[in-house]
């Protein structure tokens, strides 16, 4: 059955918050949509929930379940989702979040308007984890209708573009004919996905209307939270991440957005390394000095980012700093944490 739009719902242990995600998406105004739901074996009761729904909603004949086997992490079930979706148009939706019951409506008016390849509405964040207020993140409305225009203006503006795949209706056959698919992580995945879909796409909107609420909660796998004991693993899975990106920069010479691309990955690495000095007694096992400046590893050699036009002098600072030997590289990005009132 062919639909305009698929709605791709990854779900794993959502059994709290699958009801109302679902019911948000189930209650949009715009008719032609397919729910297409990847139950990735969380086996705490939410695939029931979704079973009823299909069920007894108006719209449950338009619900589509997809199951692993067992356990694939999102990523995965993300590529899945992609690969099956049978509408033109994709919007990803995560199984602890909400819509606006107008979000898709919005959000492809624009995008048949401009003939886009991808329409970002704005976002609110919902904090569950300190229980600050919520914050709304509203973008400019703001048309990017030539090639990288849309990656000039993500990695340009990278504190207030949220690099996320959520919040985004795309264009299907756009992501299938340029091979776009999420890497086989349990973190970050999103943010590889965004960072090469937008070097990819060639005509791009945002809009000022709040489409999505973002929810953070305990137990989340999309940011790093207080905890009394951290895994390893966790901070170098994250590092792979920004390390298959920066290992994408090579194919990138040339574009107008480079060097403002390694910038941006080289300013995560920096970063993580910040979080590492500052949690050091609770990551376990402990990450060594000689790690810390493997995690700085820059994207390009120096002398492609001296060709740089435009930040060429922050680049060249963060490329001398990664070259130095770890026992000074640590103090260094010690004192710069300090200075920017992250450690």
């Amino acid at each position: 059955m062919n639909y305009e739009v698929t709605i791709g719902i990854p779900v794993y242990r959502a059994v709290d918050y699958i009801k109302q995600t679902m019911e948000s998406a189930l209650n949009q105004t715009y008719p032609d949509i397919e729910y297409l739901v990847l139950d990735d074996c969380g086996k705490d009761g939410s695939m029931a929930i979704i079973e009823q729904l299909k069920e007894v909603h108006p719209r449950g004949k338009d619900i589509r379940i997809l199951r692993h086997d067992e356990n694939r992490g999102v990523g995965v079930s993300r590529n899945n989702i992609l690969n099956e979706a049978c509408g033109q148009y994709l919007f990803f939706l995560d199984s602890d979040d909400l819509i606006d019951s107008d979000t898709i409506a919005t959000l492809l008016t624009y995008l048949k308007r401009y003939d886009a390849e991808a329409v970002f509405g704005s976002w609110e964040r919902i904090d569950n984890v300190n229980h600050s207020p919520s914050q709304i993140f509203v973008y400019p409305f703001t048309k990017l209708l030539a090639p990288d225009a849309l990656a000039l203006y993500a990695f340009k503006n990278y504190s207030t573009f949220r690099i996320s795949v959520c919040n985004c209706l795309m264009n299907v056959s756009f992501l299938r004919e340029n091979g776009l698919q999420f890497i086989d992580t349990a973190f970050w995945e999103d943010l590889a996905f965004m960072y090469e879909m937008v070097a990819k796409a060639k005509r791009a909107v945002l809009l000022p209307e709040v489409t999505y609420h973002y929810l953070c909660r305990q137990g989340s796998l999309s940011n790093y939270q207080e905890r009394g004991q951290l895994e390893k693993t966790e901070i170098q899975k994250n590092v792979a991440t920004i390390d298959y990106l920066k290992s994408k920069c090579r194919e990138m010479q040339g574009k107008t957005f480079l060097p403002f691309l390694c910038y941006n990955l080289e300013m995560n690495s920096f970063y993580i390394v910040c979080y590492v000095l500052k949690h050091f007694k609770q990551i376990v096992p402990q990450v060594s000095k000689y790690e810390m400046k493997q995690f700085m590893y820059p994207p390009l050699p120096f002398s492609n980012m001296a060709h740089f036009r435009k930040y060429r002098l922050p680049n060249l600072v963060l490329w001398v700093i990664s070259s130095l030997p770890s026992s000074l590289l640590v103090p260094v990005i010690w004192i710069l944490g300090k200075v920017k009132r992250i450690l």
